[in-house]
């Protein structure tokens, strides 16, 4: 399903990936399964845990709210490259809305040391089928160890972490429901998802980074994967730039939103409350089949 478009997409997009260097190697679809929990585990923990968390030679963060009960939803939000789990934890405010909601978040941390300017740690994604395994590593333990439902696993990230996502989806759509993505890097190639995944990706008309052609593919990508998607609708809003939505014949959807002016960092204030909810309605609309 992928290749036709992946040609389409190499033709159009080309010079803008090379650009940006964060193309994606090809994988094989499928591989690398885990597991998948078909139900809660048993004996799971409620107890909110406040520090990252050793696991596979790396590290993650996970938010559990007071209060959750058995049978939560999981969001795995992937950071981007030079940046690590703290960093989209403490700007996304995907705990904020998870302690609303009562669903849990995990920060997973990506492969390679990219450190910033100043010299903070940080890292980025291979976005390849080595990362993606890790990804559903980190979905198993912490699905072992807490309440999750898990036909209710979504994916977040942001620019190589929305990259991450998209791998991380058309590997295993056995394990994730659905995704959104802001400012992501180009999807993967050399992967076609064995079901239809409804996913969002956000924009801001004013990155310099993933410039919106490259934001959009993502868009082209999964109406692909998804097809046939008709039904265009306009989506709603104020100060939006481009604001569409698809409905799939396979009961899935496709999400576009591009933000006036703004720029590659995730967004603040009543834009980011108004993405996040949008992302939270779409996560809820779309569990694993």
């Amino acid at each position: 399903m992928a290749s036709s478009l992946t040609k389409r997409l190499a033709a159009l997009f080309g010079a803008s990936c090379a650009a940006l260097l964060l193309a994606v190697p090809a994988a094989a679809p499928g591989s690398a399964d885990n597991a998948v929990l078909e139900s809660p585990a048993t004996g799971c923990s409620t107890t909110p845990v406040p520090d990252n968390v050793a696991f596979d030679g790396r590290y993650y963060r996970v938010h559990v709210p007071a209060g959750v009960s058995a049978g939560a939803p999981l969001v795995v939000a992937i950071h981007g490259g030079y940046d690590r789990p703290e960093g989209i934890e403490a700007v996304s405010g995907w705990n904020a809305l998870a302690d609303q909601h009562k669903f849990i978040v995990v920060y997973p941390r990506g492969i390679k040391t990219e450190n910033k300017p100043d010299g903070t740690p940080g890292w980025g994604w291979n976005a390849d089928a080595a990362d993606a395994t890790h990804i559903k590593k980190v979905v198993t333990e912490v699905s072992t160890k807490y309440c999750v439902a898990p036909n209710r696993i979504h994916l977040t990230g942001h620019s190589n972490g929305g990259q991450m996502a998209s791998r991380a989806a058309c590997t295993a759509p056995e394990v994730f429901a659905s995704g959104a993505v802001y400012a992501p890097a180009p999807p993967p190639t050399g992967c076609d998802p064995a079901r239809a995944v409804s996913w969002g990706v956000f924009a801001s008309a004013n990155d310099t980074t993933v410039i919106e052609p490259i934001a959009y593919s993502h868009v082209m990508y999964w109406s692909w994967e998804n097809r046939p998607c008709q039904n265009e609708q306009p989506d709603g809003g104020t100060d939006v730039k481009d604001s569409r939505h698809w409905d799939c014949e396979s009961g899935t959807e496709v999400l576009w939103r591009v933000y006036n002016g703004g720029s590659h960092s995730w967004p603040t204030g009543t834009r980011r409350t108004e993405m996040l909810d949008r992302m939270w309605q779409l996560f809820q609309a779309n569990p694993r089949p």
